[in-house]
């Protein structure tokens, strides 16, 4: 989409305009040679405003929190293994983790593999 916009101003007002873009372009010069020098600031003359607005920022002291010991599938298998000594079986895992089946099966392949306990002939797994 396009739109043209014609602007008409009598010989006066154009006269006026093209005399306040020439100030302010000269304006833009100067600044520009105040920006190439090796002080980049530059100095309006103007004092800054004080900042008077001021927070009252109430900061709370920081609560240090007790670690809590991270509870894993592997842990939490092997605690209720060992609790267990006569043997707890796959279906008892599920119901008291509260893990899917999938979960339960890699936990207890791991701890097989690491020697924390072992399958017996009934299906029971027991803690070494």
């Amino acid at each position: 989409m396009k739109v043209d916009i014609t602007v008409e101003f009598d010989k006066e007002l154009a006269t006026a305009i093209k005399a306040i873009v020439t100030e302010f372009s000269e304006g833009i010069k100067d600044l520009h040679g105040n920006f190439d020098k090796s002080d980049s600031s530059v100095s309006t003359g103007i004092a800054p405003e004080p900042n008077t607005k001021t927070k009252n920022k109430q900061t709370k002291p920081a609560v240090k929190r007790k670690k809590r010991p991270k509870q894993t599938l592997r842990g939490s298998v092997l605690k209720l293994v060992e609790q267990n000594t006569d043997g707890i079986s796959r279906k008892e895992l599920l119901e008291k983790t509260g893990f899917s089946k999938r979960q339960i099966i890699d936990c207890v392949y791991q701890l097989k593999a690491m020697q924390k306990i072992e399958k017996t002939e009934d299906g029971l797994f027991k803690p070494l």
